[in-house]
């Protein structure tokens, strides 16, 4: 649930090209990598309200305990709208932190302020973090907010839980930003 989260706020954040354009996001899915299953269990409603507006909720299960053993990676990446298969998707963040810094810092910055009255997701001072169930209801991503900064493009957000340089878990994220075509 919260690379949803991410997935919207991150895009509108980073991505800066034109104004007075309209755009349309078309949300891809998130599926996960192999052994995702052995640390989170979790389900979601994503409902698109319009072009640039969309509302989440959604429920994970934390299955064990997370601390700075493991670390947070979140990368962003975007491709042309070309029809190479696979697309050539060039690197536009990438963070990666122990756990509990991820926490102090990234999430407590990005994410904490706008999740606290909507969800059950911990503070940002929470860690090590225990096993536990986690919602969020009702999540509202105004994109008409970041609309000027957008650009055309296929993104995909990867976020991923290492342990001992290993991949142990992960979410990918895909969207497709175009441009509306103006009517008359």
């Amino acid at each position: 649930m919260l690379l949803l989260f991410c997935f919207f706020k991150v895009l509108f954040l980073l991505l800066v090209e034109t104004t007075g354009t309209s755009y349309d996001i078309d949300y891809h899915g998130l599926r996960t990598t192999e052994g995702t299953e052995n640390f989170f269990q979790y389900n979601y409603t994503l409902d698109k309200l319009s072009e640039l507006r969309f509302e989440a909720s959604g429920n994970i299960r934390q299955l064990v305990p997370l601390d700075d053993s493991y670390e947070v990676s979140m990368r962003l990446s975007r491709a042309d709208l070309t029809t190479d298969d696979p697309p050539m998707y060039d690197n536009i963040m990438n963070i990666q932190k122990p756990v509990c810094k991820f926490m102090k810092t990234t999430y407590r910055r990005y994410f904490y302020g706008e999740l606290k009255d909507i969800s059950n997701l911990p503070h940002y001072d929470s860690c090590p973090l225990s096993p536990t169930d986690y919602w969020v209801r009702q999540y509202t991503f105004e994109g008409q907010d970041y609309s000027e900064f957008l650009r055309e493009g296929r993104f995909k957000l990867e976020c991923y839980l290492i342990k001992d340089d290993e991949i142990v878990a992960g979410v990918i994220g895909e969207s497709t930003v175009k441009k509306v075509a103006a009517t008359e």
